[in-house]
């Protein structure tokens, strides 16, 4: 069998949960001794994965700034795709992304999509970035009503799925992700670093990074604990306006991350803290159980179903309940150590090669 799997995605992200899971499942499909053959149709691309997984891609303008080059990046790399679904042989079409330019090129062939999560449709309405990218939601009802399966990485994204799109729950396969951490590759060292709370990834909207600063500054104070926050890019002066207003700029810092550093600032944390308010699945839990780094979590969306009991949970959107976990957090060591037990356990249920197994299943039900 054999499953083309389209640009948007690459063509979108350098760096990302949904570019991390493509690659691991292409690569996956493609692992020795191969009985399908997964092609990814890409010309160029920035994306730090594909190397690491040998997929191929030619570097586009890596000096130039992203948000220029991008728009040219994905016209060249769609045209690129229209040329090669008129020219190759495949039997699935897999969709990385929703735009449905591709439905009048299929012919009868199976579609399948994933769905990784609901916040334009949960929180276009609060933040003015989600609902300018209007398109999304249009596109998504497009390609619901012509896919052949569709896949979504939670049980909480299943049920948003059903709610906005009235989509039938047997029309829906829940497929869950993995970490690409790896316990093997994890070698814990002893810090040389003072304490820290690690905060990963994008901090903007949805991920309710302000919230969590401002309720954990005062800890920050009187435990003289820092927090790392990494990757996502530098602070915007927004971000430097906060952090100085609070009196924590000698505390919090920003650092860039590959997935060396990004474990090593894992395995050192005291704890790692994800405040936001809706995640379609969230790999960084799995990172951090695979560390064996304790989580403090917001208790909305997937975040629950992810991490189970091996979490300490607080609402995202009230002061008094961050504070009061992060302080409960930092003032005892034995449940920070429990937590860490019992995240490693939790991690047993989730791998990408779960992920590919049960995503070859379901393109071999529809054969």
């Amino acid at each position: 069998m054999k499953i083309f799997f389209d640009h948007q995605t690459f063509s979108q992200q350098n760096y990302g949960g949904i570019s991390r899971y493509f690659c691991e499942l292409i690569a996956g499909i493609n692992q020795p001794p191969a009985k399908h053959q997964a092609h990814l149709s890409l010309l160029f691309s920035n994306n730090a994965y594909l190397k690491e997984k040998s997929l191929p891609a030619y570097p586009f303008l890596p000096g130039q700034p992203f948000s220029k080059t991008q728009p040219y990046l994905y016209r060249i790399n769609k045209a690129f795709n229209l040329l090669e679904m008129k020219t190759r042989s495949y039997d699935v079409f897999h969709a990385t992304y929703y735009e449905p330019y591709f439905l009048d090129h299929i012919r009868k062939r199976p579609v399948v999509v994933t769905f990784l999560d609901m916040i334009h449709e949960k929180y276009h309405t609060v933040f003015p970035e989600l609902a300018a990218d209007y398109r999304v939601m249009q596109w998504k009802k497009q390609i619901i009503d012509r896919a052949t399966a569709v896949i979504a990485i939670s049980e909480n994204t299943k049920r948003d799925l059903i709610a906005y799109y009235n989509i039938p729950p047997e029309r829906v396969r829940v497929i869950y992700l993995g970490s690409s951490v790896s316990l093997e590759e994890n070698t814990a060292e002893q810090s040389t670093t003072p304490p820290y709370l690690l905060f990963v990834g994008n901090r903007g909207m949805y991920k309710n990074f302000f919230s969590f600063i401002r309720a954990a500054a005062p800890l920050l104070l009187s435990h003289q604990i820092r927090v790392i926050c990494a990757g996502g890019g530098p602070f915007s002066p927004e971000e430097e306006v906060v952090i100085r207003q609070l009196n924590i700029h000698d505390l919090v810092e920003q650092q860039p991350i590959d997935d060396a550093s990004l474990r090593r600032l894992y395995s050192q944390a005291l704890g790692f803290v994800f405040p936001s308010l809706y995640e379609g699945f969230g790999i960084p839990v799995l990172e951090a159980f695979a560390c064996g780094c304790p989580c403090l979590l917001s208790n909305r969306s997937s975040l629950p179903e992810v991490a189970g009991s091996a979490a300490l949970y607080f609402d995202p959107e009230n002061r008094d309940s961050i504070h009061d976990a992060i302080g409960l957090f930092l003032n005892n060591p034995a449940l920070r150590l429990d937590l860490a037990r019992l995240g490693r356990l939790q991690l047993q249920q989730f791998s990408w090669d779960r992920t590919v197994r049960e995503t070859l299943d379901l393109y071999q039900s529809l054969q």
